[in-house]
């Protein structure tokens, strides 16, 4: 999924989960990254994709919120995008209290809204800007005309 088509902000946090096979067959596994419309969680050769599974995260609580996920995308030995499935508002609202708990736990700050829409870096129709690359490029080049100076 690009950018552009995030419809909610990811937060790269590690947080634990269980994961369920279609057999039932409890797996323990981290979120590294999370929004309230999905995860990227660890690598699993069983999962494939357009598959869905049952994924319990933690709740702030003790207690655990079951969600129904269905895998996107797969990074070969790097991990797994889901989307969760038939979620809820309230669903969502306790994916954002996860995520605001995790924030503070990693002692980063809590005042990002996990329902806000993520920035668009390129609007459809409008010059796309230099990516950040080129952008440090031609930093990286001015100062090297800077330090290079005689003057």
């Amino acid at each position: 999924m690009s950018i552009a088509q995030r419809q909610h902000i990811r937060f790269s946090l590690d947080i634990p989960a269980i994961r369920y096979s279609k057999f039932g067959e409890r797996q323990e596994t981290v979120l590294q990254q999370i929004s309230i419309g999905g995860c990227l969680l660890d690598w699993d050769e069983s999962l494939f994709t357009g598959e869905t599974f049952r994924l319990e995260v933690g709740l702030p609580n003790g207690n655990w919120l079951p969600l129904k996920c269905k895998v996107l995308y797969k990074f070969e030995n790097n991990g797994i995008g889901a989307k969760f499935v038939d979620i809820s508002q309230f669903e969502q609202k306790l994916v954002g209290k996860i995520i605001t708990n995790a924030l503070e736990k990693e002692g980063l700050p809590v005042q990002v809204d996990p329902f806000a829409q993520p920035p668009k870096f390129v609007d459809s129709g409008e010059k796309p800007k230099p990516q950040l690359t080129d952008q440090r490029r031609l930093r990286d080049e001015l100062l090297e005309k800077i330090m290079s100076s005689e003057a």
